[in-house]
């Protein structure tokens, strides 16, 4: 399949996380994309204070738990404490993937016309 998109997902995690897990639980799942197969979403973890930013792709979910790929598009794994937001947001690496799968398509559609 491929990269999952929704509108406005937002929670918290609901308990700390250090930088080497890759099951993060999240207060709620209501309004996650569903994700079969190789379905996946990109998400961000996010603390103010320090301020600092993760991208993790997630793979699956399960009630609240969440598996995740850590640290993607050049960020850095790092700890959050209970509360830090997780939000399903817009990334290149997501943007590229659709624009990629929408440029297979249209090649391939060329290719099916040409060809007859």
């Amino acid at each position: 399949m491929g990269v999952k998109f929704v509108n406005n997902f937002a929670t918290t995690i609901s308990a700390a996380v250090n930088s080497s897990v890759t099951t993060i639980p999240i207060v709620s799942a209501a309004g996650f994309p569903t994700l079969v197969g190789s379905d996946y979403s990109y998400c961000t973890l996010y603390k103010e204070s320090p301020l600092t930013l993760e991208i993790v792709k997630v793979t699956a979910v399960s009630g609240t738990n969440l598996t995740v790929v850590r640290a993607q598009e050049s960020t850095t794994a790092a700890a959050f404490p209970l509360g830090a937001s997780f939000e399903l947001r817009i990334t290149a690496a997501g943007l590229n993937e659709v624009s990629n799968a929408a440029i297979s398509v249209d090649d391939a559609t060329a290719l099916a016309i040409a060809l007859g």
